[in-house]
């Protein structure tokens, strides 16, 4: 069954995902598979989590959207534009639209580096400016998130987590992109801090009219931050739903994450489920569903073959034999 085609409100569609694979060689006959028949698509002013469990496959995701590993099998359209076999000149031109934000800051930055001369390298290297007025326009990024000129002067060391993190986003910003893509922009940092910068990335979102591919693994952050969510498990996206309606998720994965989240504001009598055993090694597939040997609600069929994408409303798929054959 194949999703409605539904564009939300009037917004171009920037980014879709069809049948996307990854397989990486490990020297002998095998092959580990990373990535599984993903479809996905993001609107402007849009973001879209990918969330799930370390090694899940969401930043060999994120990595074939930027070019950095390129596609087994199934297309990437960025602006209409299938971009999985490009030239070196049609990269630049394509990563002018498309901005990184990792992790740890701190790997953006050279330490021998001022921060203004980090912030008028792609101002300078995209002719977007010239050298007479590249300082005044940095200083005006800086400002967008929430820093001052003072800054310009200063070393990476100089700054905190949560600065430099500002940083670059802020570079990020000066070539106008259209697709922000955040792998795991905020884990590193602090609570307070995560919220700041979460804050900040929706102002922007707004302002700039940009799309955000966040990845993460935290689904209480998700469900504050982005519209929609894809939860992913060994590959494959599981279940795709609007993070409003995420109380509604029905593929037994999302459940137990969900089940999983502690809130300090609940209730001291709730238990939190942890989710038992480890996922298996992609090295060693079943041909069934990935998430059979730990679904707690599994009949053989999850065992015999891959359930394919259902769509059990406008924006909700879910991949699951159980809930579609034998009831939610």
């Amino acid at each position: 069954m194949r999703k409605p085609e539904n564009q939300p409100g009037s917004r171009p569609l920037i980014l879709e995902l069809d049948h996307v694979q990854k397989d990486f060689s490990t020297g002998k006959r095998e092959k580990l598979r990373a990535v599984y028949d993903v479809s996905l698509k993001l609107y402007a002013g849009e973001c879209l989590a990918i969330v799930g469990e370390s090694g899940c496959g969401k930043t060999t995701l994120a990595r074939m959207i930027a070019g950095i590993e390129p596609a087994t099998r199934g297309s990437i359209r960025f602006q209409g534009k299938d971009i999985t076999r490009l030239s070196k000149q049609e990269w630049r031109e394509v990563r002018q639209q498309m901005q990184l934000v990792f992790q740890n800051p701190a790997d953006a930055f050279s330490p021998r580096m001022k921060i203004g001369q980090f912030m008028k390298e792609p101002l300078l290297n995209y002719h977007l400016t010239d050298r007479k007025h590249a300082h005044q326009e940095a200083v005006r990024l800086l400002e967008k998130v929430e820093l001052d000129g003072s800054y310009m002067d200063q070393f990476p060391h100089q700054l905190s987590g949560g600065q430099l993190q500002r940083v670059v986003i802020a570079r990020a910003l000066a070539v106008h992109p259209a697709l922000l893509i955040c792998d795991e922009a905020t884990s590193a940092l602090d609570v307070s801090t995560q919220a700041q910068i979460l804050r900040l990335l929706k102002k922007i979102q707004e302002e700039e009219h940009i799309g955000i591919l966040f990845i993460c693994h935290d689904l209480a952050l998700v469900q504050q931050f982005a519209q929609r969510m894809a939860v992913m498990y060994l590959g494959s996206v599981m279940e795709e739903l609007e993070s409003r309606h995420l109380s509604q998720a029905i593929h037994p994965y999302t459940c137990a994450l969900l089940h999983s989240v502690f809130s300090v504001h609940g209730s001291r009598e709730k238990e939190i489920q942890v989710l038992e055993g480890e996922p298996p090694s992609p090295l060693k597939l079943h041909k069934g569903c990935p998430f059979a040997g730990r679904c707690p609600e599994q009949k053989p069929v999850c065992a015999e073959r891959k359930p394919e994408p259902v769509f059990v409303g406008e924006t909700h798929m879910v991949r699951c034999f159980v809930k579609h054959y034998y009831g939610r």
